[in-house]
């Protein structure tokens, strides 16, 4: 299967805002949309979305948010910090509405004045390597 010739291709490092790169391990085809910007190619989709910080919130107040959100059936629970970039992450298998089920990897980064998600989407797991891949590019610009 190839890209959508509909949309941009895209690849390695990739400015998703003043703040926030990511570095896509091959071809992406691109779209902005309101829930954030959107990487795909076939077998995987990327969700990023950037946002300020809130107002008094540490990075380690936010860090301790996620923690607790982290759902139950959730495997996989890496943390990190790294570069000024203090991570979570986990992955999740979803049922989608027509009964497939999807891979996810959900990574929550924060920095001092910004914060990201990722959420990851494999159809199977031979594209888990390359979600990964992109889930520690995330980095922050001070």
């Amino acid at each position: 299967m190839s890209l959508n010739p509909n949309y941009a291709a895209v690849s390695g490092h990739q400015q998703a805002t003043s703040r926030w790169a990511i570095t896509l391990p091959g071809q992406f085809n691109r779209r902005e949309e309101d829930a954030g910007l959107c990487y795909w190619r076939p077998g995987l989709t990327l969700w990023l979305k950037a946002y300020g910080t809130e107002d008094g919130v540490s990075v380690e107040d936010r860090m301790l948010r996620d923690r607790a959100n982290v759902p139950s059936a959730a495997t996989d629970i890496t943390e990190s910090v790294e570069g000024g970039v203090s991570r979570l992450s986990y992955r999740l298998s979803e049922t989608r509405a027509d009964g497939v089920v999807v891979k996810g990897l959900y990574s929550f980064a924060h920095g001092e004045a910004g914060q990201a998600m990722l959420a990851a989407y494999a159809d199977d797991d031979s594209e888990l390597e390359a979600a990964r891949l992109v889930s520690a590019s995330l980095s922050y610009i001070a």
